[in-house]
């Protein structure tokens, strides 16, 4: 059994400072309470995602009908707005988030190949539906939550039939929308060196990346490796090598899998890489718009998770170590 003590960058995690106006992520219609004489309909009114929001008071009728909050009953301190990490994730990897589709078959290896030598193959992640291949994703995103709080209320009107008798609209002709002016938004995230160093080429502990034949490991590593090379300029030299028996440090019977290691260079090239594309993320939609300001960095050599949330103090802001070496190849 091998059992070095894992040391050196085991993360590099990230603060990130965001800036926008509006609201470019909706929770949709909710019920809410109107006044009898209100030409609002109950799912009139829509909100945006708001952190620890319930459209329920918390109290019941006799009847135990659940009483509804008034549209104007948010402190946005304490339920503030928020974009999901799912919402930033999709514009983050949107230029290959609708690739998946033209994966569908077992025998398209081809395909397979390709999604696996790209960014969302070796930092996003994915799944196969056909075959059940799967990549678990080395980013973690914490939700973008606001600190401004400036949200209000806001009623229109579109053109609706009008009754012929009253002459007034009916009541699909008027909504309402919590909105939102200038935001500021902070966020955590994490890259997991560990899920970035190895890629399972194997069935055997039920994440394997892709099926591979005898003799397509090789192949597969040359294209992970060509493929992070064209996104260095600094003259590195990134390795992707595949080996037969790949093993977690630690384990009892030295008992791996098939596999591909990726060298420091490749990941530092891979690191680099994502912090440029949250560094140049912007979200246009919903006649709103998000994007990063500033993004702190941590190459985290310590065993706390997330260090820079609890200790900004304490961050390392340039790698100052190798990374951490969770994975070795021994012959068999």
């Amino acid at each position: 059994m091998k059992n070095e003590k894992i040391t050196g960058i085991r993360s590099v995690d990230f603060k990130i400072v965001a800036k926008g106006h509006g609201v470019v992520n909706w929770n949709g219609p909710t019920a809410l309470e109107v006044q009898k004489d209100s030409k609002l309909g109950k799912m009139n009114h829509t909100m945006p995602k708001l952190r620890g929001y319930t459209n329920f008071k918390g109290n019941e009728s006799d009847k135990g009908f659940k009483y509804l909050k008034k549209p104007t009953e948010i402190d946005f301190k304490k339920t503030p707005l928020y974009v999901s990490q799912n919402c930033v994730r999709h514009h983050l990897f949107k230029a290959q988030s609708f690739d998946m589709h033209y994966i569908k078959k077992k025998e398209d290896k081809n395909s397979v190949k390709n999604l696996l030598a790209s960014i969302t193959g070796l930092v996003r992640g994915y799944v196969v539906p056909s075959t059940q291949n799967k990549r678990t994703s080395a980013l973690l995103l914490e939700d973008f939550v606001d600190q401004l709080g400036n949200g209000n209320f806001e009623q229109f009107s579109v053109a609706g039939k009008m009754d012929e008798e009253t002459g007034e609209r009916n009541n699909n002709s008027f909504y309402s929308k919590t909105t939102f002016g200038d935001t500021e938004y902070i966020s955590y995230g994490s890259l997991s060196i560990e899920q970035l160093q190895f890629i399972s080429l194997d069935k055997k502990f039920d994440r394997e990346a892709m099926e591979i034949k005898t003799g397509e490991g090789e192949e597969v590593a040359k294209l992970i490796e060509e493929y992070i090379l064209s996104l260095d300029s600094k003259g590195r030299t990134p390795q992707a090598t595949f080996h037969e028996n790949c093993v977690r440090n630690g384990t009892i019977f030295e008992e791996g899998e098939n596999g591909i290691l990726l060298n420091d260079d490749a990941i530092a090239i891979l690191v680099e890489e994502t912090l440029r594309m949250l560094q140049e993320l912007s979200i246009r939609q919903a006649k709103s718009y998000m994007y990063v300001d500033e993004i702190v960095v941590d190459y985290n050599d310590s065993t706390q998770m997330m260090r820079i949330k609890h200790d900004e103090g304490a961050i390392q802001t340039t790698p100052s170590s190798e990374y951490a070496h969770y994975f070795y190849a021994k012959e068999k």
